[in-house]
């Protein structure tokens, strides 16, 4: 999963494009997922994932399982489904199957966690993220470190926020829909 600020970047970089949401109901969507006690259910994840990498985290999403419970989505519902499409590009496109393959579990996601730890000022700074943006879910806010050479760098994040941000969710939807299954935009 996308760390709350890879979140709040790509949600506020989508607002800026579509002002007409409520941006407190929106972001706090987009906060939610991760912030309830129960991540398996509020990301749809597939109850059969598998045990390797590349398996357990790409069946962490289940995009055509939340439409199927969730019809003309509301400001804070399209938040809720930005931050489920986030993570599941994230793991499609941010790390190879070679890597993913190579890497137990516990190696990426020590790996992973530091990133974020990188990432997050940088992108705080980059973006706009304030302490305000996590009101809904306080405990989502997270200090970072100064950023340093990790498994995400400045420049892939910011062309993956910029790529995910751009998306045309009502498209994107009927795509899914059609398909019957997670599909990339």
């Amino acid at each position: 999963m996308a760390c709350a600020t890879i979140h709040l970047a790509i949600a506020k970089k989508y607002l800026e494009k579509n002002n007409t949401l409520n941006y407190d109901k929106f972001i706090a969507g987009t906060l939610y997922p991760d912030a309830v006690n129960d991540n398996d259910k509020s990301h749809y994840t597939d109850k059969n994932r598998g045990r390797d990498n590349v398996s357990h985290v790409r069946g962490k999403v289940n995009l055509y399982s939340f439409l199927q419970d969730h019809n003309n989505l509301d400001d804070f519902e399209l938040g809720w489904f930005l931050h489920l499409i986030t993570d599941y590009l994230f793991f499609e496109e941010c790390f190879t199957t070679k890597y993913l393959l190579e890497n137990s579990y516990e190696s990426f996601c020590k790996d992973l966690y530091f990133a974020y730890s990188c990432l997050n000022t940088y992108l705080s700074e980059e973006y706009k993220i304030v302490e305000e943006d996590y009101k809904s879910y306080p405990s989502e806010l997270y200090p970072g470190i100064l950023y340093q050479d990790c498994i995400l760098s400045k420049d892939a994040i910011n062309i993956f926020i910029k790529k995910v941000s751009s998306i045309d969710i009502n498209s994107y939807i009927i795509k899914i829909k059609d398909n019957k299954k997670n599909v990339k935009p």
